[in-house]
């Protein structure tokens, strides 16, 4: 919760959780760190549909900025280095998929082409043959 420490169990409705770690940001209590590593957790949890690692990222990198003393904040530097090497993944994972699109189209042509030589070669010998039979 807010106030006492980071979400340990994977909390039922990430929605609520969520509203309610916003409502504990914005109430300057003193525990926006504990909020913010917390919105960081939820935005990033695997199981959260609605996840969002670039918000998560900056909601952990504000807590590093402006809460430098926390005890969250070496926990929140690990998140943000894992979410990080995460979007590197995705980010490498939609090139290889955009090369492999590229790839298949040139077979494509390739193929095509390779069956029109052979077309044409066919064609070729076909009229040699019929030269040499005059």
């Amino acid at each position: 919760n807010a106030t006492g420490g980071p979400i340990v169990q994977t909390p039922v409705n990430f929605q609520s959780a969520l509203k309610y770690n916003q409502a504990a940001l914005a109430k300057h209590d003193g525990s926006e760190d504990v909020a913010l590593y917390n919105i960081g957790v939820i935005l990033s949890h695997p199981a959260n549909p609605r996840r969002n690692g670039l918000k998560a990222s900056r909601a952990f990198k504000t807590l590093v900025a402006e809460y430098p003393r926390s005890p969250y904040v070496d926990q929140a530097k690990t998140w943000i280095e894992v979410l990080e090497q995460q979007q590197k993944l995705a980010e490498e994972k939609r090139t290889l998929a955009r090369d492999r699109e590229i790839l298949a189209e040139e077979r494509q042509r390739l193929n095509y082409a390779n069956e029109k030589s052979q077309q044409l070669d066919m064609e070729i010998e076909k009229r040699r043959r019929q030269s040499l039979g005059r």
